[in-house]
């Protein structure tokens, strides 16, 4: 579905990519873990062209592209087949959850607004906030506004969603619920990459992991096969400490 080749990208002297390889089949759930400043959030900007990478190739769908020389067209034609969840949700604080769902349909896919409303309040009921349909983001917890970013992710009917670290500004409680839900998903069908920290969702969860360090693709695998018995000596430290904290 997704193959990305050579990634690399840096931010003036520092080199944060150094030439990520990595293939993302259709119904994969991918965690990407590792230490802070590894360069995950990074990866899923480039892939998503949040940010511009300086070399590396995407073959997305059967078409090939050079990551470091795209055209507007081609990155907003990618983007109606994805979906991005950010760590902070970046909601519209002056529209409604109802109206963050649907602004992506109506403006950005010209839907017209009486469908979007229907697909909307569908989405808001499966993430559970039926009732909370009229209320603001300052009106709502972060928890209930994470599951408003996921069902606007949902809205789009993405081929696969980036969620970058989507609990870490939530506390224990409300991380639970988004992770039951992005559980939900994956065992709807829907394929992920998940930048995360949390380790259960990462073996218990996701098909596959993807351990990131110092800006380069360490080791890949099968998820229980990766926690098991990683392979790389700088996986099997990363996962002492993890368990440790």
């Amino acid at each position: 579905m997704i193959e990305v080749k050579n990634l690399r990208k840096s931010f003036g002297d520092v080199q944060v990519l150094k030439g990520v390889e990595l293939t993302i089949e259709k119904g994969d759930v991918i965690s990407i873990i590792g230490p802070s400043g590894s360069g995950k959030t990074t990866l899923l900007r480039c892939m998503n062209f949040l940010e511009s990478a300086d070399s590396g190739e995407m073959v997305f769908d059967g078409q090939t592209f050079d990551m470091s020389r795209m055209h507007r067209k081609d990155v907003l034609n990618i983007r109606k087949k994805t979906a991005f969840v950010f760590q902070n949700y970046n909601l519209f604080f002056n529209k409604t959850a109802l109206e963050n769902v649907t602004e992506g349909l109506v403006i950005g896919r010209g839907m017209a607004k009486d469908k979007a409303t229907e697909i909307g309040r569908r989405l808001l009921n499966r993430v559970g906030l039926a009732e909370r349909e009229t209320y603001y983001p300052s009106e709502l917890s972060g928890g209930q506004q994470q599951r408003v970013a996921i069902a606007r992710a949902l809205a789009v009917e993405p081929e696969i969603i980036y969620f970058d670290e989507p609990t870490s500004a939530l506390d224990p409680e409300l991380t639970q619920g988004i992770l039951s839900l992005m559980r939900e998903l994956a065992d709807d069908g829907m394929t992920m990459l998940v930048v995360t920290h949390e380790m259960g969702f990462a073996k218990n969860v996701s098909n596959k992991v993807c351990f990131m360090d110092q800006g380069q693709m360490v080791e890949m695998g099968p998820a229980k096969e990766f926690f098991n018995s990683p392979k790389d000596p700088r996986s099997k430290a990363f996962l002492r400490t993890a368990q440790d904290s």
